[in-house]
């Protein structure tokens, strides 16, 4: 009987202590994994900040400055900018086309164009606002606008507003140039759209970035309008070259994550996470790391690697116990895609090659019958005259297709098929993108 119990406290002894250490050791299973993971995210926030990198938003900051060696025309611009600002050009231009509510299209040069006298008259009274622009496009160099980014969401730039307004002034200005014959001003215009985009390079969000590439992609395509009613000789027809083929807009979408990643480990800072917030951090380190080493390969690579970190979020985001392990993460990450910035690299390297085309046709009277047949001189000043003529879609060199009335010089765009060289900057997906000459 006395054998019995004592087998029997024996028993129950043993069972209370395997009740309690199951929680003891998943409690301290789990404190050592926090701080396993708190280690982890701080040697590598220590190793990014090591490279200058930031790791918080008021980091960007420090992050977003003129690099050393180039010229910083932040005044330059800020002037510029704030003129046009003061001039209401929105109020002035508003029955006009580009800056208003006027015809959608302008009529190409040699057509009549009922708003012309009215387009010269208003961009006579802003010269002094142009010339100002012309100064800060001249001087080349890069902006740093004022800025705040310590606040933890990225804030739309300076003033994106009246930026715009700049750019459509010289839109507008180019085509009025292009009606009275006057090529000179007509190019002046033009790259100054493209020197106001490049001031922009190192802005260190999605959305500044975003805007810089819209702001070259228009400057491509009016570049495209007017090319075949302007007299350039092959000096001008190189320095056009030179304005749009200076943007590397790969290697911007690399220097925009690096932001994005402060944005967004900031914002972790700030929610409500619990234990989980090294795991999220760790995840979002993850992410943009690999995002950025992505965008180190060549433009196909570098497209799958976003693909593949899209298709790993949307995995997570549907898994029971990841989805809330990791909803600060999921709840915030940006999408990665990088197809706008291979689609305004392919319509900069189709420009590229469409002005390469007409220096050939100066060079030699007539119009080459591929690319591979363009002299690489006549490419610019690139380093690697292939990479100029490869579709970042695809690897492939790009498209030449010619017609009766025209030429096209296309990439086959994100769908990566052959639309025949169905392209526009208006035109949505699966389209082409390309760059026409008329012949």
């Amino acid at each position: 009987m006395a054998t019995n119990s004592w087998q029997s406290a024996l028993l129950r002894s043993k069972l209370f202590w395997a009740l309690v250490s199951v929680p003891v050791i998943g409690l301290v299973t789990f404190i050592c994994n926090w701080y396993a993971q708190r280690s982890l995210v701080d040697a590598k926030l220590a190793e990014l900040r090591a490279n200058g990198l930031p790791t918080t938003a008021s980091e960007v900051d420090d992050f977003y400055v003129v690099p050393d060696g180039v010229t910083d025309t932040t005044n330059l611009w800020v002037a510029a900018i704030d003129a046009v600002r003061t001039a209401d050009l929105s109020t002035r231009g508003k029955t006009l086309p580009i800056i208003g509510n006027g015809s959608t299209r302008v009529p190409p040069p040699g057509e009549p164009w009922a708003e012309l006298e009215a387009s010269r008259t208003l961009l006579g009274e802003l010269d002094k606002e142009l010339q100002l622009i012309y100064r800060a496009a001249a001087a080349g160099g890069q902006i740093r606008f004022p800025t705040n980014y310590s606040a933890g969401m990225p804030p739309p730039f300076f003033d994106i507003g009246t930026t715009i307004e700049v750019s459509d002034l010289l839109k507008l200005g180019a085509h009025v140039s292009a009606h009275d014959g006057d090529d000179e001003r007509t190019l002046q215009d033009l790259t100054a759209i493209f020197a106001l985009s490049d001031a922009m390079r190192d802005e260190p969000s999605g959305v500044s970035q975003m805007v810089r590439r819209a702001f070259h992609s228009i400057g491509s395509y009016h570049v495209e309008r007017l090319l075949p009613h302007c007299r350039w000789n092959d000096a001008k027809l190189q320095s056009l070259q030179v304005a749009i083929g200076s943007a590397q807009f790969k290697d911007e979408l690399s220097n925009a994550v690096c932001g994005e990643r402060a944005f967004c480990l900031s914002m972790l800072d700030d929610m409500t996470l619990g234990p989980s917030r090294q795991a999220n951090k760790l995840a979002a380190l993850r992410f943009f790391g690999s995002s950025i080493e992505g965008y180190a390969e060549p433009w196909p690579a570098a497209l799958q690697k976003q693909r593949e970190i899209n298709a790993e979020i949307t995995r997570l985001e549907d898994g029971k116990v990841s989805c809330i392990r990791l909803k600060g993460v999921l709840l915030i990450m940006p999408a990665f895609s990088g197809i706008d910035g291979a689609r305004v690299t392919a319509r900069q390297r189709c420009a590229i090659a469409g002005i390469a085309t007409q220096r050939h046709w100066l060079k030699h009277g007539r119009l080459p019958n591929s690319l591979a047949e363009i002299d690489a001189e006549l490419l610019g000043d690139s380093s690697e005259p292939s990479v100029q003529l490869t579709d970042p879609f695809n690897g492939q060199p790009l498209r030449y297709m010619m017609e009766e009335t025209r030429v096209v010089i296309y990439s086959v765009g994100s769908n990566q098929q052959d639309d025949g060289g169905h392209c526009g900057l208006k035109t949505r997906e699966p389209r082409d993108v390309g760059f026409t000459l008329k012949r």
